[in-house]
């Protein structure tokens, strides 16, 4: 019984050691907690600054594909401080961008940073760090995109137009085909129906030399963009040249019954679009059709006969109210905004395949030529100018494509580039 008091009584001289401890306890809670908020604090501005420097990169790298030297810098560096202007950072209402040293060009990547810098005057400053005499704190993120050409692309619109080939030289015997906007060529059998002519195949020697005659085309050296459209400036591109996506004139039609309009395919998943007739075409000019067209393989397509006015003004209208202020700026070569905006970006833009030109939508005009049909070369980038009745005016230019991925670095040798995040 004593020995049971006596140890009562040890605990109960040892109840005030208690206190100093769980004292202690919370400090260190209360520290933990404190540095808590300052970690999160930093985590979430660290995140701002990746999202801001994600943007930025995507903003800067349309001039770095659509601007040549000595502008393009500047219009990409424009691009980035403009983008980081728009996004909140910890403690400041924008993101600050030393051009210098947060945004680098290497060819056809282009990688941005965005700090905060305690020797840029704009270190985070910490809540509870600053006990620790650590008042700030740095935090930076950085993005890359690397620009590629595509092969494909999607939402392409439902006109075409021939590809260029020598329409230029003369030919002994058939002076008549220079520069008479068609590209010509001797009869032949088509004995393979590959409608091209093959050495071998029986051919009209209509100018008695021989050997088969025609205007020269080179399909593999256009996809090359080597020959036919050539996405540079002139005089060895084209860049900026008008041409008439849509004729409405019976005399400007290359084609008997072909005003340019085209049906293309949909996917099978999308079972109320597609089709021939008026509101199928209606619909394919105004909307993004993701059906994806390939540049670098021949895809046969049915022309659309007649000269569809109604729907033609109806879908385009759509896309050019879409940018009013867009129009095409020949001091600089690319698109322009009166009320401000990205230099080469417009939802007026379009993708639109330009087709072998040896292969004209003209049923018999080679002796074994077989249906309505052109083949694609490739896709051309092309800015809708204007819109006079049904007739449509655009200018060649570049245009980035959201759903292909490219295969090759660098963008410059393609009408089409894509993007992707490398950092």
């Amino acid at each position: 019984m004593r020995q049971s008091c006596r140890g009562l009584g040890l605990l109960h001289s040892q109840r005030g050691a208690v206190l100093p401890l769980i004292a202690f306890l919370i400090v260190v809670m209360l520290g933990l907690a404190a540095f808590a908020v300052d970690i999160g604090y930093i985590l979430v501005t660290k995140q701002q600054l990746q999202n801001a420097a994600d943007a930025c990169v995507l903003a800067g790298a349309g001039a770095l594909i659509l601007m040549d030297e000595p502008t393009k810098t500047a219009e990409v560096e424009a691009r980035v401080v403009d983008m980081a202007s728009r996004h909140k950072a910890g403690d400041d209402e924008s993101v600050y961008i030393v051009p210098a040293e947060d945004i680098i060009m290497d060819g056809y990547k282009l990688t941005v940073h965005t700090r905060k810098l305690k020797s840029r005057g704009n270190g985070l400053p910490l809540f509870f760090a600053k006990i620790l005499r650590m008042p700030l704190a740095d935090v930076e993120a950085k993005a890359a995109v690397l620009l590629t050409p595509t092969s494909s692309a999607c939402c392409v619109k439902p006109w075409s137009v021939p590809d260029k080939w020598d329409d230029d030289t003369t030919i002994p015997g058939h002076e008549d085909w220079r520069n008479n906007n068609v590209w010509n060529g001797e009869e032949f059998e088509d004995s393979n129906d590959n409608r091209l002519y093959d050495p071998g195949e029986m051919f009209t020697d209509e100018n008695g030399n021989g050997v088969y005659d025609s205007e020269v085309y080179d399909r593999a050296l256009s996809q090359a963009n080597e020959a036919g459209y050539i996405p540079s400036l002139p005089p060895d591109g084209h860049i900026g040249e008008q041409v008439m996506l849509k004729i409405g004139s019976e005399g400007d039609r290359l084609a008997p019954s072909f005003f340019n309009p085209i049906v293309l395919p949909w996917p099978e998943e999308y079972e109320d679009e597609g089709g021939t007739g008026a509101d199928a075409y209606r619909d394919a000019i105004a909307k993004c059709n993701p059906m994806v067209i390939e540049q670098n393989q021949t895809v046969e397509v049915s022309s659309e006969p007649g000269r569809m006015v109604g729907p033609t003004v109806q879908g385009t209208k759509i896309v050019m109210e879409g940018d009013p202020t867009a129009f095409w700026n020949e001091e600089i070569d690319n698109v322009d905004h009166t009320e401000g905006g990205n230099i080469g970006v417009s939802t007026r833009i379009v993708l639109v395949p330009v087709f072998d030109p040896r292969m004209w939508p003209m049923p018999g005009r080679m002796t074994e030529q077989k249906g309505n049909a052109i083949v694609i070369t490739k896709i051309v980038a092309f800015f809708l100018e204007d819109l006079d009745k049904d007739v449509i005016t655009a200018r060649v230019t570049k245009a980035p494509v959201s759903c292909i991925k490219g295969t090759q670095p660098g963008g410059g040798e393609s009408f089409t580039w894509t993007y992707q995040m490398v950092e």
